[in-house]
This record gives structure tokens, sequence and C-alpha cells, in this order.
């Protein structure tokens, strides 16, 4: 037969506290123990406190000792804390200026949120002086939770480990394994009498240390670089930014998400792009981009943990450098209409015109080299032009040689392509 404990607990204004202990016998002759000084018991179970020196301000923690008629003993822990009336229902984004405080007292209650379990001893009773007992079956312990980076108080109970022998004789428990006498986080428990007998088989206990998000967001990198075409359409895919959070990423702590926070320069829109909060790549967001105007854009985003939440999550930045790609969307543009010179007589490869142009595209890339062709005007082929790699100027050169018999003019129309 078990007791059971259950403790709702609530502080009133003539400090008495609420908690329920049930027997399974109706209660009957149950005398309760409080390890505190400060806290008694009444006979129907509830909590109070003793004088005035009994304070609230940080959650308290006893054990709790209930024996009943047989020699029946149980125990418990009892942690009591203060809980926040509901506050009155304000805006979304309004701030009050008792929130820091209710949050800190949030935090020192996370500690206290349920009385740590009572672990019983499953083996099969060594104690032979009352002669045999009945084997009684094995089971699983379940694993002991405990948060990470803790702030107490120390020591802070996890579970309670008891033998029901107790009753007959005095024993006493201790832990061995990973965690206590080796690197942590398994433990084995013992329980044996005042001569160092074993009474009761080991049990092991497994303690999981629940993840805090006490990790920003990392990026690998403090500056990418990515690039995209002028003239892209919405939509169209430029880079990828990632961020490692060292928190256990299938909670909340370490779900990272992504924001643009700036853009530079804000031209034509200050929106240019967008990213995906989940997955990090940035796309364009609308058109506009021209290479010739904004070559490059300056784009700080933000990676937040606990889902993107700014109020919880952490946050880190990195920079994304855009680099808007030249494409051919300006042809070149001759700076007159006529250009002339002289030819002279019976010789060849012999520069007698520069035709000079301008392209808007980017200097000494396919898209800014011209390409010159004669159009009209020199049947016999004795004329060639060359685009000069260095100046992107036409050279109208001799290839044939000309005689004077020919024509003493001659005029040439020709084109300029890139």
């Amino acid at each position: 037969m078990e007791a059971l404990f259950s403790a709702a607990v609530k502080m009133w204004e003539e400090r008495q506290y609420d908690m329920k202990f049930d027997d399974c016998m109706g209660n009957e002759a149950v005398v309760f123990q409080s390890s505190d000084p400060v806290f008694s018991v009444r006979t129907d179970g509830s909590i109070f406190a003793k004088g005035e020196g009994a304070s609230l301000d940080e959650p308290v923690q006893f054990k709790l000792k209930a024996s009943g008629p047989h020699t029946h003993v149980w125990e418990t822990v009892v942690q009591l804390a203060l809980i926040e009336p509901p506050s009155p229902q304000k805006n979304e984004n309004e701030v009050t200026k008792e929130e820091g405080t209710i949050a800190e007292r949030k935090e020192r209650k996370e500690a206290f949120q349920a009385p740590p379990p009572i672990i019983m001893f499953s083996g099969s009773g060594l104690n032979s002086s009352k002669g045999l007992r009945r084997q009684k079956r094995d089971w699983v312990i379940p694993p002991i939770n405990v948060a990470e980076n803790s702030r107490g108080p120390f020591p802070q109970m996890l579970v309670s480990i008891r033998s029901d022998q107790d009753q007959d004789i005095s024993i006493r428990y201790s832990i061995t394994g990973v965690g206590a006498d080796q690197p942590p986080n398994e433990l084995r428990a013992h329980a044996v009498d005042m001569n160092g007998n074993q009474v009761e088989n080991p049990i092991d206990l497994y303690i999981f240390v629940i993840d805090m998000n006490d990790n920003r967001p990392e990026f690998k990198n403090q500056v990418y670089n990515g690039s995209v075409d002028e003239g892209s359409k919405p939509g169209t895919y430029v880079m990828h930014l990632s961020a490692f959070d060292a928190d256990d990423n299938t909670t909340a702590n370490g779900m990272v998400r992504y924001r643009i926070l700036s853009q530079t320069p804000h031209s034509p829109i200050p929106n240019m792009f967008t990213i995906n909060s989940e997955t990090g790549d940035i796309v364009t967001v609308a058109p506009g981009l021209d290479r010739e105007k904004v070559s490059q854009y300056t784009i700080i985003v933000q990676a937040t943990d606990m889902e993107g939440n700014l109020n919880f999550g952490l946050s880190n930045t990195a920079t994304a450098i855009i680099t808007v790609t030249d494409i051919n969307d300006n042809p070149p543009m001759l700076t007159s209409r006529t250009f002339s010179g002289e030819v002279p007589e019976n010789r060849v490869d012999v520069v007698v015109a520069n035709l000079t142009v301008i392209d808007a595209d980017q200097p000494h890339s396919p898209n800014w080299n011209a390409i010159y062709r004669i159009i009209s005007g020199d049947p016999s082929g004795h004329f060639t032009i060359r685009t000069d790699p260095v100046t992107n100027d036409g050279m109208v050169t001799v290839v044939k040689v000309i005689q004077s018999q020919v024509a003493a003019v001659v005029r040439l129309s020709g084109c300029a392509t890139s």
C-alpha cells in the first residue's frame, strides 16, 4: 500500500497553505512531522506557518513525514513558492514596471515546479532475519531531469531513494558510478545496513540534463558574398546564410529564424531583397536592379533562436554583400556620326581613322567590347575595322593596296555592336 501526496500550494493572507494527503485508508490517526520548524501541518493536511518568521520571498523546501497506524511511514518533499496573481489584460507591446521583478521570481520558482519523486528499491530483499521474502519484480527507473545552469538553491532535491525495509532496520544509502565517483551522468544507488551488508539490489539512476537557452546563434562567417544579375525578376535566388546554435535543435532553444535588419543603399526601394526565415535563403523581392546605378548592396541579417521570438530569443548578426552583375543591356554609342582620315597610296596595314564609342556596360567585359563592321562603300574589301582591346575604339585599317586611279574619296558606312 502506498500513500499519495499531491500539493497545490497557494499563499493566503492568514499564511495558510493547502495540501492534500491520502493514505488510502481515510487518513485515520495520521501524524505529520515537518523538517522545517517554521512550518507545521494540521491533521487535515493543511500547512500553516508558525509565528511571523515565515516568508516566501524566496522559495522554501522541506521534508514532510506522515506516520500512520501499523508503523507505516511516508515521506515527501514540500516546496512552497509565491504564485503571482493574474495581471490585468494589457496591450501586447505594453511593458509594466513590475515585469522585471515578476520575471525574476518566475525564474527562481522554475526549480520548484514539482516535489522530487520517491524511488523504491526493487530488489528481492536480502535481509534474512525474518526468513524468506517475496521476490519483487525489477522495474525500469524513469530518468531524472535537471536543468543545465540551475541556480539552485543547493543542495537541490532531485529524487528520494528508500527501501521498504527501513521500518525494520537502520539503512545507510549511497550512490556510486558515473556522476558520483565517475564522470556524469549515470548513477547507481545502494542500500546497506549499519554493518555494510547489502539489503537491496542496486538500482540504476539516469540523470538527463535539460537544455536551457544559453547559446546564441553563431554565423560561420561575419561577411558573406553573393551576386545577382541586374534586371533579375522578383523571386530570383541570390545567396544563402546559415547560423548554428549549440542548444538543442529539437527544442525552441536551438531553432533559429532569420530576418533582414537593413539594406544599403535604399535604391530604388529600401526592400529589394527578402530572406526565408527558416532556410536563410536570400531572394529578390522587387524589380529594378541596375548595375549602372547601384553595383553593390550591403544587407545586415539577424539570426534569432527561440523560433525568432525577439522577447525571449538570443540573436546575432552577419553582413551579406550582394554584387549586381552586369548584363549586356547597353549598346555602344558612337561619339560622332562622321569620322575622316587620309589613305596613303600603295600601303597596307595602316590605320586611317579611329572610331570612338561609349558603352555603359562593365568596362573590359564581353558586354562592353565593341565589334565593328563595314556595311557599304567598300565592295573590293580594301578596308577593315579592328577593335582596340584597351580603348574599345574602332581602328579603320587598310588591308588592300589602294591606287589613286581607283577613287580620290572613299565613303564607308559601318556600325558597332557589343
